[in-house]
């Protein structure tokens, strides 16, 4: 377990969508059809590009099976997951 540093909310809050999607194993689609939101949307909050109001982050949080606090906390992480999301063409390209 590792516990890793963010330089704002924002960066924690996208991380923790797409560490808790990884955790679940949902794609993205697969988080938009439960969360009632589109694919794109998803797409564009874990790019950082969208920041979702609260009515939206609950689905999101629902879906991912957590309560939504969860999406603000900066809690130790699974080194497998956090590498996988590392190794992803969106986060490689946001980070370079």
């Amino acid at each position: 377990m590792i516990r890793l540093n963010f330089d704002n909310l924002k960066d924690l809050l996208i991380f923790n969508i797409k560490y808790y999607r990884y955790l679940n194993e949902f794609s993205q689609e697969k988080l938009a059809e439960l969360s009632g939101l589109s694919a794109r949307y998803i797409t564009d909050v874990e790019r950082g590009l969208h920041c979702p109001t609260i009515p939206k982050l609950e689905a999101i949080a629902k879906s991912l099976k957590i309560e939504p606090y969860i999406l603000f906390q900066n809690l130790e992480r699974d080194e497998r997951i956090v590498e996988k999301i590392e190794n992803t063409r969106q986060y490689n390209q946001k980070n370079n």
